[in-house]
């Protein structure tokens, strides 16, 4: 060893002296310990956020369902009024004239044709 190594430890230990022991090896397991701490806590975190986003999803397949049968009776309805309308047109076709008009030959033929 040179005079320089030698001077290093020399000066080395005696830091170590001065501080002591204990800093020194909680700096030991912090930087090698610390790297695995890290991994996990970053590990936790995508767990969480993975299942908010399985959860996410669920909650939209039970909201598609719900709105499938919403969107079926809609439609039950809407073909319901349309047949509802036809027949207030078809009856309000029938019915253009009043009955004492009716009785009138000429509009009787006119009422009578089909259209």
């Amino acid at each position: 060893m040179t005079p320089q190594d030698v001077a290093a430890l020399t000066a080395l230990i005696g830091i170590v002296k001065v501080i002591g022991a204990w800093p020194l090896i909680t700096l030991f397991v912090f930087m090698s310990a610390g790297p695995w701490i890290g991994l996990w806590w970053f590990t936790r975190i995508t767990e969480k956020r993975h299942s908010a986003v399985v959860t996410m999803y669920s909650d939209n397949v039970s909201l598609v369902k719900s709105f499938d049968k919403l969107a079926n009776s809609l439609q039950d309805i809407v073909i319901l009024n349309t047949q509802v309308m036809q027949g207030m047109k078809e009856s309000v076709d029938k019915n253009i004239y009043c009955p004492l008009m009716r009785k009138d030959p000429k509009v009787e033929k006119t009422v009578e044709k089909p259209s």
